[in-house]
């Protein structure tokens, strides 16, 4: 469960925006921002998909007991 907050605390962006508007340059910035959108969705992605399995374990075991 730790590890599936863990990717979802990955999809808060604003900071990320934040920096990157701070340290690129605007030549870079549109390429910085493609990726904090990436990263962003794999990481919901990824604590939606981590949450799901959990609750399929779960399910799973209390249904043998």
């Amino acid at each position: 469960m730790i590890l599936g907050g863990g990717f979802l605390a990955g999809i808060g962006f604003t900071m990320a925006l934040f920096i990157a508007n701070l340290a690129y340059s605007p030549e870079q910035l549109s390429e910085a921002k493609l990726g904090i959108l990436l990263a962003s969705a794999f990481s919901a992605l990824a604590g939606f998909g981590l949450f799901r399995y959990i609750a399929k374990v779960n399910e799973n075991a209390c249904k043998s007991e």
